[in-house]
C-alpha cells in the first residue's frame, strides 16, 4: 500500500511538472509565489545541468584553447595536444563547482523572471 501510494504520489508531481510550462503566458497571475516555485524547481533542475555542460564540455575547451594561445600558437599542434592533456583534466575539475554555482545562479534568475518558462530550465552558455 506504501509503495502504491508513493506511485501516484510521484505520478502526480511528473503530470503537474509537465504542465508547468503551460503556465508561463504573462496574462497567468503567478505573483510571487509563482515566481519561487519557478526559481525553486529552474534552481533544483538546473544545477545539475550546468555541472554536467560545464564540466564535460565548456571549462574542458576553454582551458584547452587558452592553454594552446599560453603555449605561443593557438593553431599549432603541438601546442594543441599539449594543451589538451593539461586542459581537459583541468577544465572538468575545475568545471564541476563552476558548473554547480553557474547554473544554480541561472536558474535562481531565470526562474524568478520567467517562471516555468522553457528558457528556465535550459543552461546556456553565456556571453
Amino acid at each position: 500500500m506504501k509503495n502504491k501510494l508513493i506511485a501516484l504520489m510521484t505520478a502526480g508531481a511528473m503530470t503537474m511538472s509537465m504542465a508547468a510550462p503551460a503556465l508561463a503566458d504573462d496574462s497567468t497571475p503567478l505573483g510571487a509565489v509563482g515566481a519561487l516555485l519557478g526559481a525553486t524547481t529552474a534552481t533544483i533542475i538546473d544545477t545539475p545541468e550546468g555541472v554536467i555542460y560545464h564540466s564535460l564540455y565548456n571549462c574542458p575547451l576553454k582551458t584547452t584553447k587558452y592553454l594552446a594561445e599560453a603555449f605561443g600558437d593557438s593553431e599549432g599542434l603541438g601546442q594543441n595536444v599539449v594543451g589538451a592533456i593539461l586542459g581537459i583534466p583541468v577544465g572538468m575539475v575545475w568545471g564541476i563547482p563552476y558548473g554547480a554555482i553557474t547554473g544554480m545562479m541561472y536558474g535562481m534568475r531565470t526562474g524568478w523572471e520567467k517562471p516555468f518558462s522553457t528558457e528556465s530550465y535550459i543552461v546556456v552558455e553565456e556571453n
